[in-house]
């Protein structure tokens, strides 16, 4: 048994995070996002240095280290757990985690298609008629019955694995609790979709879910019995953000014929409490930040809230680390990544991002003194790991590879959307009909509305994996490792940090140039700037890159240091 982690004075310990209230209700928020009235295809494979390798036994003793974040996973000690009182059993707490009813997914059969393509909503319970997506009830309609076959194939294929790994048990089970090792075939079949009803089972054992709460049996249901009643600043905003997410998912929705103090609060939105606030008294260096919500609501969707509670550690430990931190230094250093790529592999994009409104080259002795402003698009992505972004089926099959191979999904696809944009007929044509190289403000906010907006049109999940893993045929982003992403996140911190200690000068505001310009980009544009999250605060400083992503560019900046 794993000794006890070291335990603090629990809900009167100062936090270490200091989150202002503007950093609290305006914190790249995915809620107006949601408007509240929202051969070898796969590429090169890097084993050994993705996520963690699950141990097929359910309870495995050695804990497994994930190598996918930039930093070592955070000491136990900056996690608040409230000591035991003396002769108190964690056996004996009530059980808040099995509150929850679990997966609204359980089986999809024939009753459950016949539903979906009969009612208002998809199988996770979002209303298919969305503006937010551009989608009717027809269109759905006519898009999931195409998708059908897909779900019936891969859960075939699934079957196999597990038969064929001496796991045919589990197939007894309403889901599987157990699934095969990761291999270049896992690999695959990750890439072509779970199972919806198998969805979250295989996102927690494969993120190392098992581990995780095997070491903190209790553990959850202990803060939730502690923070209970307890008011924070964090709770405040949390109760303010409850109702505000995923106001077109009928899960998490008041039954609009009663008044608010009529209707009873869904079982979702009771689940979704507790969890934030458990999760901002276990990390209080993150506290609560926006997205958050809509993260851990996504994860209630498809597992009972103690799982979801440690997932969502899980992704802000090691596949997001720092991006949700009070100062959003992971943001800026995985947006600067982003930059480096995109000047990297999309360097006719970097043409037209890489300049400043007055058409001047973003040097790269300017390295790290202001982002372009096309972040203040994609920093989103990365907060809300593409919930709003993208429709749902697309963002699912996203984390599907997320939480099997990392962070570098997160790059992979990002690069993968940033190239489908800049290709795409319709943003040529506009600028050929615009003339816009010409003038190189009104080229980028060309780009920046198109970037915005057509992500939510990627209705088809296959097009969007085949195009960013395929060499033939596709844009072969898979050969982007989590070791070059890794070196990568180290060295923008590196040079991030230095500069600040250095000249100070690091500021979180776009010039104000950039900012009226955005604001005068077109009516419809100018209606919804404040409706996406990203824009309901300044975000970060810019980038100018050097020209290559690796060691030519630490070379650089080291011959440069010794002569100043």
């Amino acid at each position: 048994m794993s000794p006890e982690p070291p335990r603090t004075p629990g809900l009167l310990s100062p936090r270490t995070h200091h989150r202002s209230e503007s950093d609290c209700s305006h914190n790249y928020s995915v809620l107006d996002y949601y408007d509240v009235e929202t051969t070898n295809d796969i590429g090169s494979i890097s084993d050994g240095k993705d996520m963690p390798e699950p141990q097929i036994l359910l309870l495995p003793k050695n804990v497994i280290i994930d190598n996918d974040a930039i930093d070592h996973i955070p000491d136990t000690s900056e996690h608040t757990i409230t000591p035991l009182i003396e002769g108190e059993s964690l056996a004996n707490l009530p059980k808040f985690s099995k509150l929850d009813s679990g997966p609204i997914v359980k089986l999809v059969d024939k009753n459950v298609i016949h539903k979906v393509m009969m009612g208002e909503t998809d199988m996770y319970g979002f209303k298919k008629d969305s503006l937010l997506f551009g989608s009717s009830l027809e269109s759905y309609n006519t898009w999931f019955e195409k998708y059908l076959p897909h779900f019936a194939q891969q859960k075939k294929k699934w079957a196999l694995q597990l038969k064929g790994h001496g796991l045919a048990g589990e197939l007894q089970q309403q889901a599987p609790d157990r699934f095969p090792p990761k291999s270049v075939k896992i690999k695959k079949l990750i890439r072509r979709g779970i199972p919806p009803e198998w969805r979250g089972n295989a996102w927690f054992f494969y993120a190392g879910g098992n581990e995780r709460l095997n070491k903190n049996g209790g553990v959850y249901d202990k803060i939730v019995n502690d923070t209970e009643g307890v008011q924070t600043k964090d709770t405040e905003v949390i109760e303010r953000d409850l109702h505000r997410t995923f106001p077109d998912n009928v899960l998490f929705r008041e039954n609009s014929k009663l008044t608010h103090e009529e209707s009873p609060e869904p079982a979702k939105i009771a689940s979704l409490r507790r969890v934030l606030t458990a999760f901002a008294h276990y990390q209080p260096q993150i506290g609560y930040c926006q997205s958050l919500n809509f993260i851990a609501g996504l994860l209630l969707l498809f597992m009972s809230e103690e799982h979801a509670f440690w997932m969502l550690v899980i992704m802000t430990e090691r596949i997001i680390p720092k991006v949700h931190s009070a100062n959003l230094e992971g943001v800026h250093t995985d947006q600067g990544v982003l930059m480096m790529c995109i000047k990297e592999y999309i360097p006719k994009l970097w043409a037209i991002i890489g300049r400043s409104y007055d058409g001047s080259v973003l040097k790269d002795d300017k390295i790290l003194t202001r982002l372009p402003p096309l972040t203040l698009v994609t920093s989103s992505w990365f907060m809300s790991v593409f919930i709003g972004v993208l429709p749902i089926e697309s963002v699912l099959r996203i984390w599907d590879i997320i939480w099997y191979e990392g962070s570098k999904t997160i790059f992979r696809i990002s690069l993968t959307l940033c190239r489908l944009c800049f290709d795409d007929p319709s943003f040529q044509l506009s600028r050929d009909l615009k003339n816009l190289e010409t003038s190189f403000e009104a080229e980028q906010i060309e780009l920046f509305q198109f970037i915005q907006n057509y992500p939510k049109q990627i209705t088809d999940p296959n097009m969007l994996i085949d195009l960013c893993f395929k060499k033939i045929g596709g844009y072969g982003y898979g050969f982007l490792s989590q070791d070059e992403i890794n070196k990568c996140r180290e060295f923008v911190a590196y040079q991030r940090n230095k500069l600040q200690s250095r000249k100070g000068i690091l500021g979180a505001e776009i010039s104000e140039s950039e900012r009226e310009a955005l604001e005068r980009s077109g009516s419809v544009f100018e209606d919804d700037i404040h409706d996406v999250y990203g824009f309901n605060r300044s975000i970060m400083s810019g980038v100018a890159w050097n020209k290559h992503i690796s060691g030519m560019m630490k070379k650089k900046f080291a011959k440069k240091g010794k002569h100043e």
